[in-house]
């Protein structure tokens, strides 16, 4: 008989290789802010094919301890009641002579200073926006100064903007180098310009495209040719602009 493992008493206990694959899948969110792909958990248990995984993934949202995305999003895997702790870049500094530390470690604090964790967004609906905010995916450790390098010279009371993760669904924008898969980072803001990089929830999934303005009418465009335009009426409900993109992130 197999052996079998209780997480969590309000949960179905999951066999050792059930409980394998939830492990990894913590470890990984935790290491990454954002959980694995499909393909990664497969090269991670040597499973023969994809279809090993799914059977694993099923067993797992079945006994109440993972959500799936509905869309099949590539990193569309949401860990029940788990919150991962990204490493913390400070541990990882070099340990320096005293007389080095006098003048790099002033530095080193302010730069750590500027790292924060920003939520990866979760799954939303365009007829209420924040709704993509309040089931975020994970997180993920960002260097605010990179992103926002206009903001690092002003005072400490000047606010920078609200910042957050997104992962790109599509191949739709692969034409400006960003693929599915890869992470972008967007400014919070529920509007944007002509020609802006948005993240939006186009009914009830996120996308990342181009806005456009035709008089009264807007569109989302692709750089992708073989991705259809999305045109919508602002505030019908159909679309909402969560954010502006200012950077991207890419595991190699």
């Amino acid at each position: 008989m197999k052996a079998t493992i209780h997480t969590d008493t309000a949960k179905q206990p999951l066999t050792t290789k059930q409980h394998d694959v939830l492990r990894f899948l913590q470890q990984y969110t935790e290491e990454h802010g954002f959980p694995p792909t499909m393909k990664e958990i497969g090269d991670k248990f040597s499973f023969a094919s994809t279809n090993a995984v799914t059977q694993y993934l099923v067993a797992l949202e079945r006994k109440g301890h993972i959500r799936r995305s509905t869309k099949g999003a590539s990193r569309g895997i949401q860990i029940v009641d788990f919150t991962p702790q990204p490493k913390q870049i400070a541990q990882s500094a070099p340990t320096l002579a005293p007389s080095v530390q006098r003048s790099v470690v002033p530095m080193l604090n302010h730069q750590f200073q500027s790292v924060k964790n920003v939520v990866i967004v979760g799954d939303g609906i365009a007829q209420n926006p924040l709704s993509a905010f309040l089931s975020p995916r994970g997180q993920i450790k960002i260097d605010t100064d990179f992103f926002l390098p206009e903001f690092s010279q002003l005072a400490a009371e000047s606010a920078p903007p609200q910042l957050f993760a997104a992962i790109v669904s599509d191949d739709g924008m692969s034409a400006e180098s960003l693929r599915e898969g890869d992470v972008v980072i967007a400014k919070q803001q529920f509007s944007a310009a002509e020609g802006d990089m948005v993240v939006a929830l186009f009914h009830d999934s996120i996308i990342v495209r181009r806005l456009a303005r035709l008089g009264a009418l807007a569109e989302l465009e692709a750089a992708t040719k073989t991705f259809p335009s999305i045109p919508f009426h602002e505030g019908a409900g159909v679309v909402a602009i969560i954010g502006v993109v200012i950077g991207q992130m890419r595991r190699v």
